[in-house]
C-alpha cells in the first residue's frame, strides 16, 4: 500500500462515531463529523468583531468529502444541527473538508 492509503484509511478512524466522530445534521442530511471550536481560536489571525453585545462565532467542520457530496463555497449558508451559518472557507486536505463556518452570536 502507498501512504495515500494508509492515510485515507485513517480517515475512516477519525470520521468513525466510535471514535471521535458523531452524527450531525448538515443540510438535513446525517452525517458523520468533528466538530471544533476551540482550534480555530489557537490559529486565527482574525480579530473577533464584537457591536453592540454581538459578535462572529467560528467552528470548524471536518466531514468526509464523499459523505457531504458537495464542496460548500465561500458565502453559503449551511445548516448544522438547526443553526444557521454562512461558510467562510472550506479546504479539501486528502478527502476530509475543513469547512470554517461563522455565525452572529450573542
Amino acid at each position: 500500500m502507498k501512504l495515500r492509503d494508509y492515510i485515507y484509511h485513517d480517515v475512516n478512524v477519525f470520521l468513525n462515531t466510535d471514535e471521535f466522530a458523531d452524527l450531525h445534521d448538515i443540510d438535513g442530511q446525517m452525517i458523520k463529523a468533528l466538530i471544533d471550536s476551540d482550534i480555530l481560536n489557537e490559529y486565527s489571525n482574525d480579530k473577533t468583531e464584537m457591536y453592540d453585545g454581538v459578535y462572529r462565532g467560528e467552528i470548524a467542520l471536518y466531514v468526509k468529502e464523499s459523505d457531504l457530496n458537495y464542496r460548500p463555497v465561500r458565502g453559503q449558508i449551511m445548516r448544522l444541527d438547526g443553526n444557521i451559518y454562512t461558510v467562510k472557507e472550506c479546504a479539501d486536505d486528502m478527502g476530509v473538508f475543513c469547512i470554517t463556518l461563522e455565525a452572529a452570536e450573542s
